[in-house]
Order: C-alpha cells, then sequence, then structure tokens
C-alpha cells in the first residue's frame, strides 16, 4: 500500500454512469489529469479486453490522496467537470478510506462536493 511514516493515503476510485460512459471517463480523466494540484495522482485502469474489443477500454479512475487539501481538489474538480457536461452525467463514486467505503451515486455537483468533502473529513473546520 501507500504508507510513509504517518502518512496515510486513500484512493478514491470512480466509475461513471452515463449514456456514453467511454467517452465521459476519457473526458474525466483527462480534466482530473489537467488539473494542477493532482498531477500524478489520476491512474486510469483499464478492463481486461475480450474477444471481439480491439483493446482494453477504460474500466475506472483512481485518485491517490493523502494530506495537504487533495481531496478538496478533487471535490472542487470533479464538481466543476459535472457542472460542465452539456447534458446532465450521473457519475457513481466509491471512495475507499482504511476500512471505510462511501459510495455516491448522483448528478449534483454541488451534492457529490459536500458528500466526498465531509467523508474526508476536509469540511471540519467548514472549509
Amino acid at each position: 500500500m501507500h504508507a510513509s511514516g504517518d502518512a496515510e493515503t486513500t484512493d478514491v476510485t470512480i466509475t461513471l454512469d452515463s449514456a456514453n460512459a467511454l467517452d465521459d471517463r476519457l473526458a474525466l480523466n483527462s480534466w482530473l489529469q489537467h488539473e494542477r494540484g493532482l498531477q500524478g495522482r489520476v491512474h486510469a485502469t483499464h478492463a481486461i479486453p475480450t474477444e471481439n474489443d480491439l483493446g482494453a477500454a477504460l474500466e475506472l479512475l483512481t485518485v491517490s490522496l493523502s494530506s495537504g487539501g487533495i481531496a478538496t481538489v478533487l471535490a472542487g474538480s470533479l464538481a466543476t467537470w459535472l457542472q460542465s457536461r452539456r447534458t446532465p452525467t450521473k457519475v457513481r463514486i466509491t471512495i475507499t478510506r482504511a476500512d471505510r467505503t462511501l459510495e455516491l451515486e448522483t448528478g449534483d455537483a454541488a451534492e457529490a462536493e459536500a458528500l466526498i468533502r465531509r467523508f474526508l473529513g476536509d469540511d471540519a473546520n467548514g472549509a
């Protein structure tokens, strides 16, 4: 796992549920990788191709978080991406942290941002 000293790393797994899931996954992957505070922390996981596939499709995104407000950056960036969509996109987000998991399914950017921040503890001081 990711551990050094007492620094805890949380892996946030993001999957998308939409009419154009592959295109949306690619768009979100690009969006998050270009987010300055998330550079080097976003990793794509590809599905194992079936016999008729030409290649492996992008299945989910994993973002590695640690201290320093990275969760706030992710929550804000995801909310901005959701707001920028031409058509509503329902996002299914699974966040794993130590021994607990949050599963969230929403198309509401503000709701997603608030719940992610709350779960990861970034709004403890009202931020």
